[in-house]
């Protein structure tokens, strides 16, 4: 399977660093072409976590969106939610023939307030079978220096979700799988606004007493909010169908 990374800010350059760290071959959208030099010469990229460093034998790197989509199998779309649109308008209709998209946007695309898999099937008539998502507690920065961590993949194909998966785990790096592709985006998305929130009041030295009601209430309006975009059965703490040799809990709602 070949990787296309649309993306080269941080999270896409520590993507490509655990791609290439498992010695995985990538097509690398770049910003331009100063940045696809220094990224050769250099072996880093000059803007996002500089310290990283790559194998360059395994990078092909271009500044043309529908050129990385086209020599790719599997196309990881990593630029904020904001410029999503604006950077795969240039693709044709068709460009996602064939392909599988893993989505690492972390947020809502603002222009339509949908989520990357409902514009794709809006747009592309994408089939939500190919799609998967690459969410989880990292950041850049930490992936970067090889912190431990881990990673949550999401899709509705467990078999080709496994698979996507075994490319990125690394010594520093678990990844988990899992079924839930809409619950995970948008967990992925209100927990950004809770860390804000806690931020904000321990800035404010409120103190881990009302840090906990935070989290618990955070909780409880993340199930709410859930229901409200088409989940059903949701309870918090409560899990069906657990695995009982790897006591992994499923999702204990249906998504919409």
């Amino acid at each position: 399977m070949r990787f296309g990374i649309i993306g080269s800010g941080s999270w896409a350059t520590a993507l490509a660093k655990i791609l290439t760290d498992n010695n995985c071959p990538i097509n690398w959208l770049v910003r331009s072409e100063r940045i696809a030099e220094h990224i050769m010469k250099r072996h880093h990229n000059p803007n996002y976590l500089s310290t990283a460093s790559f194998d360059t034998s395994l990078l092909s790197l271009s500044t043309d969106v529908s050129q990385v989509v086209s020599v790719s199998d599997c196309i990881v779309v990593a630029v904020p939610s904001a410029y999503v649109t604006d950077t795969i308008q240039p693709l044709a209709n068709t460009a996602f023939q064939n392909k599988k998209v893993v989505s690492a946007v972390k947020g809502i695309l603002p222009h339509n307030n949908q989520l990357l898999n409902d514009f794709l099937k809006e747009k592309y008539e994408f089939a939500l079978q190919d799609y998967f998502t690459v969410m989880g507690p990292c950041h850049a920065e930490e992936v970067a220096a090889e912190k431990l961590s881990y990673l949550t993949f999401s899709g509705v194909d467990e078999v080709t979700n496994k698979s996507i998966a075994e490319n990125f785990s690394t010594p520093y790096l678990n990844t988990i799988v899992n079924t839930d592709v809409y619950g995970v985006q948008y967990a992925a998305i209100l927990k950004n606004i809770y860390a804000l929130g806690a931020g904000i009041a321990h800035g404010l030295e409120y103190g881990d007493n009302f840090l906990s009601v935070l989290i618990a209430n955070s909780a409880d309006e993340m199930a709410g909010f859930l229901r409200k975009v088409g989940a059903r059965y949701i309870e918090v703490g409560i899990h069906e169908n657990e695995d009982p040799v790897t006591h992994r809990k499923n999702a204990n709602y249906a998504p919409p």
